[in-house]
């Protein structure tokens, strides 16, 4: 039989899991979502009734929304078809593992269906944090195997990471990428290292918000509502580089500088990049150049658009309140 995209495995009925298979079966695949552990008598059954009862519920909230027509829920559901074990997978053309996130699980799993799918089959492990040199050798086939990492809620937001290893064939990648665009994702491609972009960055802001609580300095509460209303609305469109340059490099520097002398610790401390863009004086488009290029009139069309973004954005939440 011939492995297709349009037939795919999700390995892993947990909460990601589903959330993947659902975005699958909206996609027009029709999924198999698998549980591979051992169970109990009863236990697989428990959790495929939990799963359905979450995809059902969500495929609801997502019409009801209007993100969905109501007539989309019947056929996403009927796509996807529960199995326990990993035989039978040789006509899938995409197997996502979604497992906790434990090194020698994975690789266990891993290496157990890539003996069981068909070789050009692409083999994808959802980690968060774990690269793909920590888990390839467990892979029969290392040419189609890649980390493609999905954020919780998997069938809601648009971003995908897809991380390649350094045996990965680069058709392989184009044809997970070519995958995820037809799901209506945005697929970001990210090299081999530990947490790759999203995770990486969150680690440190979610300690950092906690630090926060410890010392005192806020509540939980005015730092979720601090991060909604300011980070949260302003990098809804402005990239993080993107604001680098609009404020200026040199504000970065700073008050990194600032930051990590007044509270005695190194991790503010100015990237080694951002000491290089001082000494070049690449402070944004105020010099014509920071992280990208405001030569031109490239400046004034940077700048009109940010504001015309966040206006909109500004327009769109008081018409909701």
């Amino acid at each position: 039989m011939s492995a297709s995209t349009n037939h795919a495995a999700v390995l892993g009925p947990g909460r990601m899991g589903r959330q993947i298979a659902l975005a699958f079966a909206l996609g027009g695949s029709r999924v198999f979502l698998v549980d591979a552990k051992d169970r109990p008598a009863g236990g697989a059954a428990a959790v495929f009734a939990d799963a359905r009862r979450e995809i059902r519920r969500d495929l609801a909230l997502m019409a009801e929304e209007g993100v969905i027509a109501a007539a989309e829920i019947a056929p996403a559901l009927d796509r996807i078809e529960e199995r326990i074990g990993l035989n039978g997978l040789d006509g899938c053309g995409f197997i996502q593992e979604a497992l906790p996130e434990l090194v020698d699980l994975k690789r266990d799993v891993l290496g157990r269906v890539s003996v069981r799918v068909a070789p050009e089959a692409i083999i994808a492990s959802t980690s968060s944090t774990i690269s793909p040199k920590h888990m390839v050798d467990s892979v029969r086939g290392d040419q189609r195997f890649l980390v493609v990492h999905w954020l919780n809620p998997a069938h809601i937001i648009p971003l995908v990471e897809v991380v390649p290893g350094r045996a990965t064939a680069a058709a392989v990648v184009e044809r997970t990428v070519a995958f995820l665009e037809k799901l209506g994702k945005i697929p970001v491609r990210c090299a081999d290292s530990p947490g790759f972009i999203v995770p990486r960055m969150q680690a440190l802001l979610m300690n950092e918000a906690v630090r926060l609580v410890e010392e005192g300095v806020a509540t939980p509460e005015d730092v979720d509502r601090a991060f909604r209303a300011g980070m949260g609305f302003r990098y809804a469109t402005v990239g993080i580089f993107e604001f680098i340059d609009w404020g200026g490099v040199d504000i970065l520097h700073r008050a990194s500088g600032f930051l990590a002398e007044a509270l005695g610790d190194d991790r503010f401390r100015p990237a080694r990049l951002v000491e290089e863009k001082i000494a070049r004086n690449e402070l944004g488009p105020k010099t014509g150049r920071g992280f990208f290029d405001y030569t031109g009139d490239r400046r004034e069309a940077f700048e009109m658009a940010k504001v015309r973004d966040l206006l909109r954005q500004l327009k769109r939440r008081r018409e909701a309140t």
